[in-house]
């Protein structure tokens, strides 16, 4: 498979177990390439097939990788609008992976019956052309041309997956990096890869995949022990660096932590004192308004018992000077 921007004029090369599930789908979805999964008419006679393949095949064989499969494809090249002159002038690029770890991630992934992977190498003859690519296809068969030619213009690891990739997003001209970095696709849980590996199936990778030794430089062991001090020192060295990493992100989330509790703790005093001083001035308005009600209450009620007097005295002597002037005496 592979995906093509014109405008960018860039073209990525998917070989298998290295990350391209990932790069495509990110290309895809936010840099405006478009992926192109196509099967050329030619496909049987084109790689050699003594029997015709089921439908469901589409460019995988076991002789062509994608570059020569797609470049070489009138009807594909129809297809994905490209020329010679767009083959040889576009920015190229793909990653690989170490050979030793790409047998055992495909494995992983192809194997439906749960065949050892000592065993597995014992299908290689009879595994269908699906299978042989993910597994045993040499990935520099991918990135050579009809000239058996290295015609890349960015090789990226597997091992270095992110970092390449934002490298060559800048190379063909995108200024803002905005896909999903920490997304994972096609994961898998299995065991480191080395383990899986004995004296013969050393032996047999270096065989199956001498061609990627030879002309990606990925280093080759013929000694099994050799190889398991190597990557067991790799293992060791990543773990001791993942915990001091996983210590400083620790470390800096308990501080964080510590600050969100020492500012939710001032808040809550905050809170408390506010509350606290409203509560009081409340109580304290209350006593105030209750006394001054009860003032005001005496006062009034003294001042009305004081005008009811008046104006019994008043109507007395009112009453009074009514008789005396009526009869000439006073009751």
């Amino acid at each position: 498979m592979c995906s093509i921007n014109h405008d960018l004029k860039a073209i990525f090369i998917h070989v298998h177990k290295t990350g391209g599930t990932y790069i495509s789908y990110m290309l895809h979805k936010y840099y405006g390439f478009k992926n192109y999964y196509l099967r050329r008419p030619d496909h049987d006679v084109f790689c050699l097939n003594k029997k015709k393949t089921t439908k469901y095949i589409n460019y995988e064989n076991r002789i062509h990788g994608v570059l020569n499969y797609y470049k070489t494809s009138s009807y594909i090249n129809k297809k994905m609008g490209m020329t010679p002159q767009k083959w040889n002038s576009y920015y190229k690029f793909a990653f690989i992976r170490n050979p030793y770890d790409k047998l055992v991630s495909a494995w992983y992934h192809i194997n439906r019956y749960n065949i050892p992977f000592k065993n597995y190498f014992n299908l290689i003859n009879r595994c269908n052309d699906v299978e042989y690519i993910h597994m045993f296809l040499p990935q520099v068969r991918n990135l050579i041309n009809e000239k058996k030619q290295l015609d890349i213009n960015f090789i990226g690891r597997f091992e270095n997956l992110e970092n390449d990739f934002q490298t060559i997003l800048k190379n063909i001209g995108i200024k803002k990096i905005i896909h999903e970095v920490e997304k994972k696709m096609n994961k898998r849980d299995h065991d480191l890869f080395y383990k899986y590996y004995d004296q013969d199936t050393l032996n047999l990778a270096n065989f199956i995949l001498k061609e990627d030794f030879y002309y990606l430089g990925f280093k080759k062991f013929t000694n099994i022990n050799d190889f398991y001090n190597e990557y067991k020192e790799k293992d060791n060295q990543y773990n001791i660096t993942n915990n001091l990493e996983f210590n400083k992100n620790e470390i800096e989330i308990i501080n964080e932590i510590k600050q969100i509790s020492n500012e939710n703790n001032n808040y809550l005093s905050e809170t408390i004192n506010d509350n606290i001083n409203k509560n009081v001035n409340e109580n304290i308005n209350e006593n105030i308004n209750e006394n001054i009600n009860e003032n005001i209450n005496e006062d009034i009620n003294e001042d009305i018992n004081q005008l009811i007097n008046e104006l019994i005295d008043q109507k007395e002597i009112t009453n009074n000077n009514i008789l005396e002037s009526k009869y000439g005496y006073c009751i």
